[in-house]
């Protein structure tokens, strides 16, 4: 996905993707017994489950895309593939992606209630929003948010970013959301599984 969008989060066909891993790994991506045709299910179940889940893809209407999370983690494959030193991330700088979602979060209805001691007022829909998906969102699409929000939020704690006050807010704004969404955050772990 990252050689075939050009290593951007451009939507790309599912059929495309199945026939370029095919063309790249014919070996692997073969269909069993008939190695001239390519197996589309080896292609199907990560893109469906632990890429989702893991944040690093989103779909729609059978076109994929990598997320900005995605296209960094397979750069820094790459570059390892190819024998590059890789950069590593400073220890004392927030990293770009994960600064653009504390970002969103800060912006979110669900922060603001959070801080004016107006919690109660907090739906499931501003929790949805607070994790960047919405409450009709694929279970692995969400459970790949909650991923993304867990690691923004402990980052932003660890760094202080964008400032020690909002940090440490945003980590109880999260903590709080947890606990009070803890059932639709089960519920989407049990929710049957594509793939």
């Amino acid at each position: 996905m990252h050689k075939l969008s050009g290593g951007t989060t451009k939507p790309l066909k599912y059929e495309d993707i199945v026939v370029t891993a095919f063309r790249m790994f014919p070996e692997e991506f073969a269909l069993r017994g008939y190695p001239e045709y390519p197996d589309s299910s080896d292609i199907h179940k990560p893109l469906y489950g632990p890429l989702k889940r893991r944040g690093l893809v989103r779909n729609a209407n059978k076109t994929f895309a990598l997320t900005e999370r995605g296209v960094e983690v397979c750069s820094v494959l790459n570059a390892r593939l190819a024998g590059k030193p890789v950069k590593a991330a400073s220890g004392d700088r927030m990293d770009r992606v994960l600064s653009g979602e504390v970002e969103k979060m800060l912006a979110t209805a669900a922060y603001r209630f959070f801080i004016n001691d107006q919690q109660a007022k907090i739906l499931d829909t501003d929790f949805y929003a607070f994790l960047g998906c919405t409450v009709r969102s694929h279970a692995n699409d969400v459970l790949g948010r909650v991923t993304i929000t867990e690691d923004a939020v402990k980052e932003a704690r660890r760094l202080s970013y964008p400032d020690k006050e909002n940090a440490s807010r945003l980590a109880d704004a999260w903590k709080f959301l947890k606990t009070r969404f803890q059932q639709d955050i089960e519920g989407v772990k049990k929710a049957p599984k594509r793939g």
